[in-house]
C-alpha cells in the first residue's frame, strides 16, 4: 500500500480541477452531516486514518451503514433521518471522497472489512452491530459477517455486489468508465428515472469514476474477494437484501439466489427502481429498512458467540 495523504499532499491537489472538486464535495459532504446532529470522528488502523460520523442515542439499536463505490456518508440521506430516532448509527467515509486518509485513496474488500471490524470494536465494544451496506458496501458487509460474524447481528444487502454467480464481463465493461458515453451506459444500469442532481451532474460522475478512489478499488478487486453459496450458507445472522427491480448491475436473478443460499434471509424487491435507489427511490429505501427493523429481529450476542472464530 501506498503512503498517506500529508498537507503537503492536499495543497498539491488543489492545484488541479478534480483535486479541488473532491476537496470541495469532501466539505460540503461534512457540513450536511453535521446538520443532522452526526458527530464526525477519526479512527486510526495501520496507516488508514478514517473519518466517520456518530448520531443517534447511545443506547440506540447499533447499526453500522456502508455507503458503494465513488460515493459519501451523506448519500444516505433519508436513511439517517429515519434510524436516527431510535439507533446508534455509525457511518465512515471509505473513500477520499469522505475526507478519509487512505493510502490508495478508498478501502477495498479485504482491508475495508479489518477496517470496519474495528470500527465496531471501538464503538460498541461487545455489542453485535446490524450492517448495511449499498453496492460495493454491501460487499464488504458480507465479506466482514464472514470473517467476524460476532460482530453482526443483522446484514442488510442492498443491491449488493460480489456475488460469484453472475456476469462479471458485463459488469466489468460498465464500471470501467472512461469517457461520457461510459457515463451514459451506467446510468442505465443505475437509473430508471435520473434524478434531477444526477442528471445535471454528468461531468462530475466521470471525473469521480475516472479518480484514484474508483479506479484503485476497482483494479484491486480479486476473484477471492468474491462470494458464492457456500458462503452464504455459512451466515447464520439473519439478512435482508432490498434489491431495485430494474437493477441493471447486480441483476434481480443475483439477489434471488442469494436470499436462497441465505439460511434466514428476506428479500424485497422495490419496483420501478434501479440501481441506484438510494438516490433513485430515497424514501422507499428508508421505508423498506424501517420495515426491516420491525419484521427481522438482529440476532443477540450469545448466538453469534457460537460462530467461527476471527480470521481477521
Amino acid at each position: 500500500m501506498g503512503r498517506v495523504s500529508s498537507g503537503s499532499d492536499l495543497a498539491h491537489d488543489l492545484l488541479y480541477p478534480l483535486g479541488m472538486l473532491l476537496y470541495l464535495f469532501s466539505l460540503l459532504t461534512q457540513y450536511w452531516l453535521v446538520l443532522t446532529g452526526a458527530r464526525r470522528k477519526r479512527l486510526r488502523v495501520g496507516s488508514v486514518r478514517l473519518v466517520y460520523y456518530v448520531l443517534g442515542p447511545e443506547d440506540g439499536e447499533p447499526w453500522v451503514l456502508l455507503h458503494g463505490l465513488g460515493s459519501v456518508a451523506a448519500t444516505w440521506g433519508k436513511t439517517l433521518f429515519r434510524l436516527r430516532r431510535d439507533c446508534r448509527l455509525i457511518v465512515p467515509e471509505l473513500s477520499s471522497f469522505g475526507g478519509s486518509q487512505i493510502p490508495d485513496k478508498a478501502l477495498d474488500i479485504r482491508d475495508g472489512a479489518k477496517v470496519v471490524a474495528r470500527l465496531i470494536e471501538k464503538e460498541f465494544g461487545r455489542r453485535p452491530a446490524t450492517v448495511a451496506g449499498l453496492s460495493l458496501g454491501g460487499w464488504l458487509a458480507v465479506r466482514l459477517a464472514l470473517a467476524r460474524p460476532e460482530l453482526v447481528a443483522r446484514l442488510v444487502l442492498i443491491n449488493t455486489g460480489g456475488y460469484r454467480r453472475q456476469d462479471w464481463e458485463a459488469i466489468e465493461q460498465l464500471v470501467r468508465v472512461n469517457d461520457m458515453a461510459g457515463v451514459e451506459r451506467l446510468y442505465g444500469a443505475f437509473f430508471v428515472r435520473i434524478p434531477w442532481v444526477m442528471d445535471h451532474s454528468r461531468g462530475g460522475f466521470l471525473e469521480a469514476y475516472t479518480s484514484p478512489p474508483v479506479r484503485n478499488v476497482l483494479d484491486r478487486l480479486a476473484p477471492e474477494d468474491t462470494f458464492d453459496d457456500e458462503d452464504l450458507r455459512q451466515l447464520r445472522m439473519p439478512a435482508a437484501l432490498i434489491w431495485g427491480e430494474h437493477d441493471g448491475l447486480f441483476r434481480i436473478e443475483g439477489a434471488r439466489a442469494m436470499a436462497e443460499a441465505l439460511p434466514e434471509a428476506t428479500l424485497e424487491v422495490l419496483e420501478g427502481c434501479g440501481h441506484a435507489i438510494h438516490l433513485e427511490c430515497p424514501d422507499r429505501l428508508a421505508g423498506a429498512i424501517e420495515r426491516v427493523r420491525r419484521a427481522v429481529a438482529p440476532r443477540r450476542s450469545q448466538a453469534l458467540a457460537e460462530s467461527a472464530p476471527s480470521s481477521i
